[in-house]
């Protein structure tokens, strides 16, 4: 399956909506986030907008789904008005009016983002959640960035944390950092240090990835898409909660609790320091006990399970080009 991960250009196809976007009319963040196939990134399509990528195209035409007219990479609101009203596009008050006159919403897409829930879809039914073996050695992957190019480092450690060797790799990373998405940025970084680890014979029984398991809103977080890629056992460590109903006020440094998803317990939320709390879920050939008990382990003594904090700083010092 490895062979057949892609990863689509989204930035193109946004910057192509945008352009679809014809003089005299206007869309919106949503009705724009609709059309790349998932409306609840929304939020990723304005906070693009304002970036450098968005230099050259016609942003002032997309705006809030009240009419009221957003910021954009190289104009104020104001500027915007204006340029609305230079293309005939009725603006009071720093508002279109009204908004279904001038709305456009024929634009015409592959839906790229609906494409890879399908695939999350998929990967999440072939997810397989069993206890972990005995485990003596295990894994570390974290990714950093420099612009489009992604660098991970993978750790081998032993189970009680104590580390042996280490690999980085480096992969294109042209996806943007879209929420509930992640595998689509960091996962060729993550496949080319675990290949790299396989062919320094570093090859460990678990691999704990910095990012969700099956706490995901699709089931298909990076560690299960990781897994299943690899058919390898995989256990998701996050550092934020993105999803599931938990209660973590009051907890006490070393006490866990139960993130519910649905009508499953998807994860748990583990008090690892006084204002840390880990998100531990299953990815791939683990089940959630098995993969608690060795996280709790190695966060025994530290906030953050060793491996994964070494593979943090030796990711985040290669991509600026420095070496331990």
């Amino acid at each position: 399956m490895a062979a057949d991960f892609r990863v689509p250009d989204l930035v193109g196809a946004l910057r192509d909506l945008v352009l679809q976007i014809p003089r005299g009319q206007v869309s919106t963040y949503r009705a724009v986030a609709e059309a790349l196939g998932d409306p609840e990134v929304a939020g990723f399509v304005g906070h693009w907008l304002l970036s450098p990528e968005a230099e050259g195209l016609p942003v002032h035409r997309v705006v809030h789904a009240s009419g009221a007219l957003g910021r954009a990479w190289g104009k104020t609101p104001e500027q915007a008005a204006q340029a609305l009203g230079r293309e005939g596009v009725r603006v009071v008050g720093l508002k279109v009016e009204p908004l279904a006159r001038f709305f456009f919403w024929a634009f015409t897409s592959e839906r790229p983002l609906a494409q890879l829930r399908a695939e999350q879809e998929a990967i999440a039914r072939q997810v397989k959640l069993a206890p972990l073996p005995a485990v003596e050695l295990l894994g570390a992957v974290d990714v950093a960035y420099r612009g489009e190019e992604a660098v991970a480092a993978f750790v081998l450690a032993r189970a009680n944390g104590e580390e042996l060797d280490y690999v980085t790799a480096r992969a294109p990373a042209r996806f943007p950092y879209v929420s509930t998405y992640l595998a689509y940025r960091e996962l060729p970084a993550y496949l080319a240090a675990v290949r790299a680890a396989d062919r320094a014979g570093l090859r460990p029984e678990v691999i704990l990835v910095d990012g969700n398991g099956v706490l995901h809103p699709r089931g298909a977080g990076v560690a299960s898409h990781l897994g299943v890629v690899l058919d390898r056992a995989t256990v998701g460590v996050a550092k934020g909660h993105l999803c599931g109903r938990v209660n973590t006020v009051g907890m006490t440094i070393g006490e866990w609790r139960p993130v519910v998803l649905g009508e499953d317990t998807a994860g748990a939320a583990l008090r690892t320091d006084r204002n840390v709390t880990l998100f531990i879920s299953p990815g791939h050939k683990a089940d959630l006990g098995t993969s608690l008990a060795l996280v709790g382990e190695l966060t025994a003594q530290g906030a953050f399970p060793p491996p994964l904090a070494l593979a943090h700083d030796l990711a985040r010092e290669a991509a600026q080009g420095q070496q331990y």
